[in-house]
């Protein structure tokens, strides 16, 4: 078939080590943090620790393309060769991955935020009954960054 032809639909599990790509950067070293809906995965990029959500068609098995993707030759960028480091020393003791996993919890807890808000917004009429919090912990505000020019002395 042509490039468009239907190509074998390529299986991830969480905790996967792959290449991901993400429009305006090369192949990065990452690790499955969630299996999203609609094809879409939550990834951890070693070396910036960031996460994103990637299509499946952008992620690579990483022991699989680590010659062609993770060449360290002609490659000036640090952070790059870092990210590899990283993620050759994760892969030889993966239980001891403390960003991945730290990721992974923090994205854990955000997704357990969320779904408390998505229930006390519904549950605003019980709430009022229970007093000013609803018997619940009160959540953090997030204030705007306000720059104040002027003299700092």
């Amino acid at each position: 078939m042509g490039r468009r032809g239907r190509k074998d639909v390529k299986q991830f599990n969480v905790g996967d080590f792959v290449f991901a790509k993400v429009r305006g950067f090369r192949a990065w070293p990452a690790r499955i943090l969630q299996m999203e809906k609609r094809k879409m995965h939550q990834v951890y990029f070693y070396g910036t620790c960031n996460i994103a959500k990637v299509g499946i068609r952008q992620l690579f098995e990483y022991e699989k393309h680590k010659t062609r993707l993770g060449d360290l030759k002609n490659r000036a960028n640090t952070s790059f060769k870092s990210a590899m480091d990283h993620i050759q020393k994760s892969v030889a003791r993966p239980d001891k991955d403390k960003g991945y996993f730290q990721a992974k919890s923090d994205l854990a807890s955000e997704n357990l935020e969320q779904k408390n808000d998505t229930n006390s917004s519904t549950d605003s009429a019980t709430s009022s009954s229970r007093g000013l919090d609803g018997g619940k912990k009160l959540s953090k505000s997030i204030l705007p960054f306000i720059h104040i020019t002027g003299d700092s002395d």
